[in-house]
Formats: C-alpha cells, sequence, structure tokens
C-alpha cells in the first residue's frame, strides 16, 4: 500500500549517535515506495551506510540509484555534514554496482533469533574479563538480540544492556538525558564523557593481556559526525555492535579483529585510544 502521508527516512549509518533522519513529502514518500521486486543478495560494509528505512519499519532499501537519488535531493540532506555527504554517496554508489538487481529488504534484526529472557530492565555484564565473550545470544541475558535496535556500540563495549542507546556523559549527567548524541564528536569530548561516565583511559597501546577486572573497550571517531566502540573479549579479540544492528567480530572486509588501530571500521577514521571499563562501577545511559 502505497503512503498517504509523508514518511520519514532513517539513513542507516551504524554508529554511536541515533541515525539522521529524512522527512519526505507525500509525493516523494509515494515515489520512495515504488520499487521493484526484492533481490536479497547485495554486498555491503558491516558499519557505515548500508541504507534507507522507513522509521518504524523493518525493510531496508539499498542499491536503488533512484532512491538513492531521491534522498539526496532532499533539502534535509543538504544539511547533513560534508563528511556525511560524501561517505553516502560513495556508499551508495558501490551498494548500487555490487548488487545483482535493485534491493528492498528485511531489516536484518527480523531473521535472528530472539532471546525470551526479560530485559526490560537494565542488565549488566561480569566484572571478571574472563568471562567477557563474544556470544551474543547469551551476552547480558541475550539482550544485545531480543532489544537490538534499543542498544547500540557504547552499550556493548560496556557490556551493559540499558535499551537506552546509551550516549557517553549522559549516564553521569554531563547532559540531558534527552540528548542525542551527549557531546561533539572527538576525541577528546568522548573521552571526558566516558571518564565522567566511569571508564578509565589506557592509552594509545594496543592492550594485549586481561585486566585484572573489568575489560578493555576501543573509541574511534568519525570526525564531526559521529563516534564508535569495540570490545576486548576474554580471547584478546575485540567486537562490536554497529547502532542499532547486530553484534559482530569482524570489520568491513570481514576480518577478525584483534588490533582495532588496523581495523576496517571506515568511516570511523580516527582511532583514539583504549580506555577500561567495569560493569558494576560505570554508570551509561
Amino acid at each position: 500500500m502505497l503512503a498517504t502521508a509523508e514518511l520519514l527516512i532513517e539513513i542507516l549509518l551504524l554508529g554511536g549517535a541515533p541515525n539522521p533522519v529524512i522527512k519526505l513529502n507525500v509525493s516523494d514518500s509515494i515515489a520512495f515506495q515504488e520499487n521493484p521486486k526484492a533481490v536479497r543478495h547485495c554486498d555491503h560494509k558491516v558499519i557505515g551506510f548500508t541504507g534507507w528505512r522507513v522509521v518504524g519499519a523493518k525493510q531496508i532499501v539499498r542499491g536503488v540509484v533512484a532512491i538513492d537519488d531521491l534522498m539526496k535531493r532532499q533539502p534535509s540532506y543538504a544539511h547533513l555534514s560534508a563528511s556525511v555527504q560524501e561517505h553516502v554517496a560513495v556508499a551508495a554508489a558501490a551498494l548500487a554496482s555490487s548488487c545483482a538487481d535493485v534491493e528492498m529488504v528485511e531489516d536484518e534484526s527480523s531473521a535472528l533469533p530472539v532471546s525470551d529472557s526479560d530485559c526490560d530492565s537494565v542488565v549488566t555484564g561480569p566484572d571478571d574479563p574472563t568471562k567477557v565473550t563474544y556470544a551474543p545470544h547469551t551476552d547480558d541475558n541475550g539482550c544485545f538480540v531480543a532489544r537490538q535496535e534499543d542498544n547500540n556500540c557504547y552499550d556493548y563495549a560496556n557490556d551493559i544492556a540499558t535499551n537506552s542507546f546509551a550516549q557517553p556523559g549522559r549516564g553521569s549527567g554531563v547532559c540531558k538525558r534527552t540528548a542525542r548524541p551527549c557531546v561533539a564528536n572527538d576525541c577528546s569530548s568522548v573521552r571526558q564523557a566516558a571518564e565522567s561516565d566511569g571508564l578509565v583511559w589506557v592509552g594509545t597501546a594496543l592492550p594485549t593481556t586481561l585486566p585484572p577486572s573489568g575489560h578493555y573497550v576501543s573509541l574511534h571517531i568519525w570526525p564531526r559526525s559521529n563516534f564508535h566502540w569495540l570490545r576486548m573479549d576474554a580471547d584478546l579479540m575485540w567486537s562490536h555492535k554497529p547502532g542499532g544492528s547486530r553484534v559482530r567480530n569482524v570489520d568491513n572486509r570481514g576480518r577478525k579483529i584483534d588490533d582495532p588501530a588496523q581495523a576496517d571500521v571506515s568511516p570511523w577514521s580516527t582511532h583514539c585510544g583504549y580506555m577500561r571499563t567495569k560493569p558494576s562501577n560505570v554508570t551509561i545511559y
């Protein structure tokens, strides 16, 4: 059924800050929905622009040049930062060339098993670093799966499922709890906000052993646009949760992550360094 009202379209960037949203008028909303039959095979990165989605819906549109052009013509699109516009243009072109045809796919979250756990309240992971493992369906009682869209990279990195799409600094009162994001997207601001939440700065050298308690996290910045966090697991490998998408243990090239500074998490091009978090001792929201 075609839209009879204005649609809100999410630009799926899969970062720590909420995705930008563009409002379409009725005629453009109808044009957005007039797409050929879906083809479900389309290569895309695990982080960065992966397509367009109607807010509240489960379908993602990617690899459709006409839709890409429609979205880039919107007045609110022009208000996005130059770096975001440049990234979307390059990534959208890559998707269009890699798809077998045009594509409208179901959101990947709908294909994942959903935990029966009660995730309505905050679930906190262990302080013992040997128990921080890459196991999305059991980690924090499976809440990173059951409440996938409500938890982001900062939740996952701290191993705390808040269901609030947590922002550095918000839990410790640096900003209002309605702020998204809480602070400017640069290394210094996000680091200070995380320290306010209870995380401890470690430095820029890759940790090669587990800490006595808590675990290490890695901070990455898309300059002036967004932030991203990765988590060291008990096997000294790293995993992450791009935005409201599923948990991963690979980078944009499909490689397991043993050194976050060398991982491809573009366009998060600035590696700020490492911090230590202890789930029982940090306050995030």
